[in-house]
């Protein structure tokens, strides 16, 4: 069986995480802070926190905009559950909206129709590696003082116009799962760039105390009481959770970025092969989305569409029964047993494109004989109908 995701861990994973496993330190060390200027740097954000999932970064950053009950966001259907379970956990209302179908992202024109005097942000999601093109959204954010949460799982390092994915709206959330491109096992993490917003950033993370400001240095394991501020315990501030990245998983990140460029350039490899491979196979059945050379892609996916939702089934199908795990991606939330109570506008992309979408096998390690068995499959398939 050909896997659908495997994360690219070599040596020097093994090495750093057993350096954490001597050290003994296994919350906030020298790996999450490392990690953390690490991606501050690459990216460009004024502020960088690991968190132990991207969950818990969508979490936060309802938390740091203070999303109550009724409170509304937008936010496309087309999208994991993480993404509404932020907003329904407030208390406030997740407001669907349709997407565009060549790249599956959101879409702007469809917006400003679904915003009211209750609505407190847009919730925006790069899919598959791709990256939205936020100009639109942050004018209605303006026009109508809205927050911006660019929900960036699929799409860390991926860039438009020079500006990375994740820092271009009021916050930005990242994953480092064990499927994503880069992965801590169970990771995340969250980019803050509104200046207003970065003075609660801690107490957050720190299960809602004021602790950073006593301990601010992971070698330090107590509180000193010679601290000359006049308040010698740290104490409840705010609301919080433990969101902080284990040093485990931070050992981990730090190590898939300092290898960041190597696997995008193998990811991109492999996407780019499939994409030459569907060009000149020009199938009148399969829709390729569109690939916009302004973007840098961060090659999350590799996923097209079929235009007959039968052949979309028999193709899944064929390919799994040949050991290939070729599947669909998300059942739009509006259409959910839970996600029917919460309003939506015109969804009639959303409805039409989500049962015709097949993702392929991509990472790393993919061989070039299981390259060959998923397209000879493929081929072999196409041939047979045409």
């Amino acid at each position: 069986m050909i896997l659908f995701s495997k994360p690219s861990v070599t040596k020097k994973e093994l090495k750093l995480v057993n350096k954490v496993l001597k050290k003994k330190i296994l919350t906030d060390g020298f790996f999450q802070n490392q990690a953390e200027l690490l991606i501050k740097k690459k990216i460009n954000s004024n502020f960088i926190a690991l968190t132990q999932s991207c969950t818990d970064a969508l979490e936060m950053a309802a938390n740091l905009i203070r999303l109550k009950p009724n409170d509304e966001v937008i936010m496309p259907s087309y999208t994991f559950t993480s993404t509404a379970n932020a907003v329904v956990l407030k208390g406030a209302k997740p407001i669907f909206v349709d997407i565009k179908p060549e790249t599956l992202q959101i879409d702007d024109e469809k917006i400003e129709k679904l915003i009211t005097k209750k609505t407190k942000a847009i919730f925006i999601v790069h899919y598959g590696g791709n990256c939205v093109d936020l100009r639109k959204i942050l004018l209605l954010k303006k026009k109508y003082n809205l927050f911006v949460v660019e929900d960036t799982a699929h799409s860390f390092l991926a860039s438009i116009n020079k500006r990375f994915a994740g820092t271009i709206g009021d916050i930005g959330v990242f994953s480092f799962h064990e499927t994503k491109n880069l992965t801590g096992g169970q990771g995340g993490a969250i980019s803050i760039n509104n200046k207003r917003l970065l003075k609660r950033a801690n107490f957050l993370l720190d299960k809602g105390t004021d602790r950073i400001n006593f301990l601010n240095n992971y070698k330090k394991q107590f509180i000193s009481e010679k601290k000359t501020n006049k308040n010698k315990f740290y104490s409840w501030v705010d609301i919080g959770s433990e969101y902080r990245a284990s040093e485990l998983s931070s050992a981990l990140i730090y190590s898939q970025l300092t290898r960041s460029n190597e696997i995008i350039r193998k990811r991109k490899f492999i996407w780019d092969k499939y994409y030459k491979f569907f060009k000149k196979l020009n199938h009148t059945n399969i829709e390729l989305l569109h690939h916009d050379k302004k973007i840098q892609h961060a090659y999350h996916l590799f996923c097209f569409k079929l235009n007959n939702k039968n052949l979309i089934f028999n193709l899944r199908s064929y390919l799994q029964s040949n050991k290939i795990p070729a599947t669909f991606h998300y059942v739009p939330l509006h259409s959910s047993k839970f996600g029917k109570k919460f309003p939506h506008g015109d969804m009639s992309v959303t409805n039409n494109i989500w049962n015709r979408i097949i993702r392929l096998p991509l990472y790393p390690d993919l061989t070039k004989k299981e390259f060959s068995k998923i397209t000879h499959h493929i081929r072999l398939f196409f041939n047979k109908i045409s």
